[in-house]
Formats: C-alpha cells, sequence, structure tokens
C-alpha cells in the first residue's frame, strides 16, 4: 500500500527513523538536556500527525496575529486555542483501556525479524481507533511497522489479535519495556495512551554464515568417555562383534545366545569411544575504540559463533573462551551446553581496551592436556598474540591462526603473517565476510 502524502511528508520532516514514536530517546548530542527530551517526547508521542501540522497552524495564526493590528488577526488563533483546549481536557476522558497478553521469543539473530503477537481485550467501549506500540523501545531496534499495529477490539469485553515484529540492528542484551495501546479520538490531534510495563529481556545472537568445511589441525589427545561420559555417568564402549571368551573377560559381556548355538563360550567384544576436544579463543582487545577496529570485533564474533556451530555439527567437545570486562568460558558439545547457551555468550561478549592474555591463559592451561585444537581468533598479529599462540604450541596444542581485520580501513597486521609463524595465517576482511565465508 503506498503512503499518503501526510505520511510521507510526516516521515521526511518531522520522524527520525531511530527515533520514531515506540523507541526511547537516546541519552546522546541534543537529547542530554531533560528540557530537549521532554519537548521531544511531547512532539513524538503526545501529538499525533494531525496534532503537528495543527500545532504549526497555530504558530503561524500566532505570528500573524502578533505582527497584524487588525482584530480580525487574532480570531483564528483565539480557535485555534479553543480546539487545543478542547483536544487536550478530552484526553483524560478518552484514554484507552485494556489487557493484553503478549508472546514472542526471548532470542534472535541481528538482522533477522522478530514477530511479536499481542492478544488485546477491551475493558471499555473505544470512542475511535486504537493502536499497539512497543513502549520506549531501544534505539537499537526497528519496529515494524513504524507507527504500530491497528487493535481492532473496539467493544467492551472484545479481543484482537495485533500483530508487528522487531527488528535488532546489531547484537547484545536488550531491555523490552512494555507495551502501549493510544488513539487520537476525538479531535486527531492528541494521543491518549495507556502503558503497560512489562520488563522482559531480548538477547539478539551475532549474524552468522554455516562453515560447510574447516580445516582443523588435531594433535594426539582425545576426551575419553564418549556419548554416556557426555551425556550421563559410566563409560562410553561401542559393540564391535563377538569372539571366544579368554581368562579374565567379565562373565557380564558372556553371548549366552552365541554360547549356546557354538556350545563354547563367546563374549561380546567392545571398544571404547572418544570425542575430539577444540577450544575457540575470541580476541576482544581493541587498542582504540573506533568504527573500523569495532567492526572487525563484530565479524569475529560472528566467525566465533560459526565455528561453535560447525563444532556442535561434527560432535567435537568445544571450548569458547573470551575475556572482555568479564570471563566467559563455556564447555559446549553432545550432552552438555547448547548452541543456545554458546550464543548466549556471544550475545553478551564485549570489547576490552585492556589485555585479556593474561586471563585468558590460566584458563585454557588448566585444560590443555585435553585439548587438542585452539583456533584463534584475532584481532591483530602482533608481538603479545604471537607469543601466546607460542605458548600454546609448546604444550603439545594443535594451533589455528585466524585474523579478522579489514586491512582497507583498519591497516595492516602489525605482523608479517606469512613470516612469523611456520603454518598459514588466514586474513580475513570486509570482503570474504560479504562473500560469505564458508570454508575456514
Amino acid at each position: 500500500m503506498k503512503a499518503t502524502l501526510s505520511e510521507r511528508l510526516n516521515t521526511k520532516l518531522f520522524d527520525l527513523p531511530r527515533l520514531s514514536p515506540a523507541h526511547d530517546l537516546a541519552f546522546q548530542g541534543p537529547f542530554k538536556s531533560a528540557v530537549v527530551r521532554w519537548l521531544w517526547g511531547l512532539w513524538n508521542r503526545v501529538l499525533s500527525a494531525g496534532g503537528r501540522y495543527f500545532l504549526l497552524a497555530t504558530g503561524i495564526f500566532f505570528g500573524y496575529g502578533s505582527v497584524s493590528l487588525e482584530f480580525q488577526g487574532f480570531v483564528p488563533l483565539a480557535y485555534a486555542f479553543i480546539v487545543w483546549f478542547f483536544a487536550l481536557g478530552a484526553v483524560r476522558f478518552v484514554r484507552p483501556k485494556a489487557t493484553l497478553r503478549a508472546q514472542h521469543s526471548a532470542r534472535i539473530a541481528a538482522g533477522e525479524e522478530l514477530p511479536v503477537s499481542v492478544e488485546v481485550e477491551a475493558s471499555q467501549r473505544a470512542g475511535g481507533s486504537l493502536w499497539l506500540l512497543p513502549h520506549r523501545l531501544p534505539a537499537e531496534i526497528d519496529v515494524l511497522p513504524e507507527n504500530g499495529a491497528p487493535v481492532l477490539a473496539s467493544r467492551e469485553g472484545e479481543k484482537s489479535a495485533a500483530k508487528f515484529a522487531l527488528r535488532p540492528k546489531k547484537r547484545g542484551v536488550y531491555r523490552l519495556r512494555g507495551f502501549r495501546v493510544e488513539t487520537d479520538f476525538p479531535f486527531g490531534l492528541v494521543n491518549a495512551a495507556q502503558v503497560f510495563e512489562r520488563d522482559s529481556q531480548l538477547l539478539v545472537y551475532p549474524k552468522f554464515e554455516p562453515l560447510d568445511r574447516m580445516e582443523l589441525p588435531t594433535a594426539m589427545r582425545y576426551q575419553p568417555g564418549g556419548v554416556a561420559f557426555v551425556s550421563a555417568r559410566g563409560e562410553s564402549v561401542e559393540y564391535i562383534g563377538n569372539r571366544e571368551y579368554r581368562e579374565g573377560d567379565n562373565v557380564r559381556d558372556i553371548d549366552w545366545r552365541a554360547t549356546a548355538r557354538l556350545a563354547r563360550p563367546i563374549v561380546r567384544e567392545y571398544r571404547e569411544e572418544y570425542f575430539l576436544r577444540c577450544a575457540v579463543v575470541l580476541d576482544t582487545h581493541l587498542r582504540a575504540r573506533t568504527q573500523p577496529l569495532e567492526d572487525d570485533f563484530e565479524r569475529a564474533v560472528s566467525l566465533c559463533a560459526a565455528c561453535g556451530d560447525y563444532m556442535n555439527r561434527a560432535d567435537y567437545l568445544v571450548d569458547i573462551l573470551a575475556a572482555g570486562p568479564d570471563l566467559h568460558h563455556l564447555l559446549a558439545g553432545r550432552g552438555l551446553a547448547s548452541l543456545d547457551q554458546m550464543l548466549d555468550i556471544l550475545a553478551c561478549v564485549e570489547a576490552t581496551n585492556r589485555s585479556p592474555w593474561p586471563v585468558l591463559a590460566p584458563a585454557l592451561v588448566e585444560n590443555l592436556e585435553q585439548i587438542a585444537s585452539v583456533v584463534c581468533l584475532f584481532l591483530d598479529w602482533d608481538e603479545e598474540r604471537r607469543n601466546f599462540a607460542e605458548e600454546l604450541a609448546a604444550s603439545g596444542t594443535a594451533v589455528k591462526i585466524v585474523v579478522v581485520r579489514d586491512e582497507a580501513t583498519s591497516g595492516k597486521p602489525t605482523l608479517e603473517t606469512q613470516s612469523s609463524w611456520p603454518a598459514p595465517i588466514v586474513v580475513l576482511g570486509a570482503r570474504e565476510f560479504e562473500l560469505g565465508v564458508k570454508v575456514l
């Protein structure tokens, strides 16, 4: 449906995309002032689209009346004041009254649309059309459509399902404050609203492309125990066949049917299963909080999610380690933490201006005897990061180095990537991520 001329003018002249009526004001720039925030809230939330135009017309009437010496110049202004008086006075009596129940997922990937379904039940007869909006939505989340969803329940006790979508632009943990039902009845100038304060948390995962193949170097280390060791207590063994009984075999392994058929003791033979345990180290150290470096960090977080997803599908045991303001260490794999728990950590991990390696190294060294491979996702390749990788390699662990750095904006890595490490170092920039990283 094409937007009307009024809607297009309103969008171009008045509404800022990140500060729609559903959004909370960002405490930055001109909105640091409480007076400016109050005025913007009055303009953007209290006044309807028609009320904004009528307010501009009232200003024109006031300007004409203040410079004109004729008595008739005050007549349009007087009529406008009368309309405003009744419109503002009616807000108290026409405020919508309803109850609602909202349903939506608590997790979503960045850039995807989260459908929200809200059942609204009118508590009294509504005099005009009702609209449902999120209340004080974070600026990083868009609402579709921007003006909210219409509510069809207009009679007392009538129920209606209002649906809209939320689209987060970046990963993180966001607070959803609730919803707002509003109407511009009866004059179409001022919005009367009922606010439903319902705090909830929305986890926004990093968006990532699943890996098709991952070339992972391995050392001769295994995680004993297999499926049963990971999922429950006891030993994990795999049946490989039958053989004749030998002295010392466990009598509980005797296959009685085969023994009766062959007239000699036959036992079942098993072998122990193993899981390959790997670790993914996420570099969170930014030497400066510039936009290109922060973009590199977000791409590294997405690649970490892709690595964890691939290892989870390949039945690896995987350690995810990241040290920002807090140390995050999760052991995931079959029967342990799920992919959702892994993404929960990556949704809230933050960059730091402090070196994380003094914190990461001890957490990793505790489990190095069982870890066969370590994938290091670095934001740069310098002396400190090379020393960290050399310490891992000296312990007998196979190390794979990936540098996530866009050389066009962030500059080249500090050290030469092909001469300062014996194995090839993968360097990924913005172009590689735009094309899609399928093989690592």
